[in-house]
């Protein structure tokens, strides 16, 4: 994957277009891109917002119940189940991400992108 890459986040269940990410650099592990809007995403800030939030936090405290929380919010964001869709209608299906303001990593579950 390369930086300057476009995808969309999108949820097909409600046909809606959350956002678009715009790939900056493409690690080992991880994908970070800038993240930019779209007015669908409104309803799912909260959601991205708190999952940030246990980001941080879980960082300097192990309590099992926060971890307990933060897999919480993050069975919730893979329950809406987002798809990225890149360029000739590929893209992912299965992937962790986080998005935080305008800034957005995600990590692939899938090492190759599939047809959508």
């Amino acid at each position: 994957m390369k930086p300057g890459a476009v995808y969309t986040l999108e949820r097909p269940a409600t046909a809606e277009v959350l956002g678009t990410l715009t790939v900056t650099d493409a690690g080992m592990f991880a994908v970070d891109a800038t993240f930019d809007p779209a007015p669908a995403f409104d309803p799912y800030r909260v959601l991205f917002d708190e999952d940030a939030r246990h980001a941080h936090l879980i960082v300097h405290d192990d309590d099992p119940a926060l971890l307990e929380q933060a897999g919480a919010i993050q069975e919730s964001l893979l329950a809406l189940n987002l798809v990225l869709r890149g360029d000739g209608n590929t893209g992912y299906r299965t992937f962790l991400i986080s998005i935080e303001g305008g800034s957005a990593s995600f990590r692939p579950l899938t090492p190759e992108e599939e047809p959508l």
